[in-house]
């Protein structure tokens, strides 16, 4: 349960509000030339943090970006192969891979693992 401060004409309104927090940790695999949906939230803004892994593949990096919607969320982060960056980021719902062009049979791959943090409820 956290609190948090609702702005409105008449000043500032308390609201409690109740967070769910998961852990999620799997790999993804994507051919060259092509951008995937690793993580997708269904109908709730996240607060998240973990990290992003591009362990082996044709490419020399892969991109990944936070989106809420269509909107990108923050800066596009480029991973190396062999290497991973840490992340926290809010507001998103989905985090996209995208592999350069290279031939439908180059396939790269690494891991996602994230801390979602997202609110279920909140009472005025």
């Amino acid at each position: 349960m956290g609190n948090i401060c609702s702005c409105c004409s008449n000043g500032c309104v308390d609201e409690s509000c109740d967070f769910v927090m998961d852990q999620i940790c799997t790999g993804w695999s994507v051919s060259g030339g092509t951008s995937q949906d690793i993580y997708v939230a269904t109908e709730v803004a996240v607060f998240g943090s973990g990290y992003l892994a591009y362990d082996e593949g044709t490419a020399d990096f892969v991109t990944f970006r936070f989106l809420n919607g269509a909107t990108p969320v923050g800066n596009t982060l480029t991973v190396y192969e062999g290497s991973s960056v840490a992340f926290t980021s809010m507001n998103f719902d989905r985090i996209q891979v995208t592999v350069p062009p290279g031939g439908v049979t180059d396939i790269s791959s690494g891991q996602i693992c994230i801390t979602p943090r997202y609110q279920v409820e909140c009472d005025l």
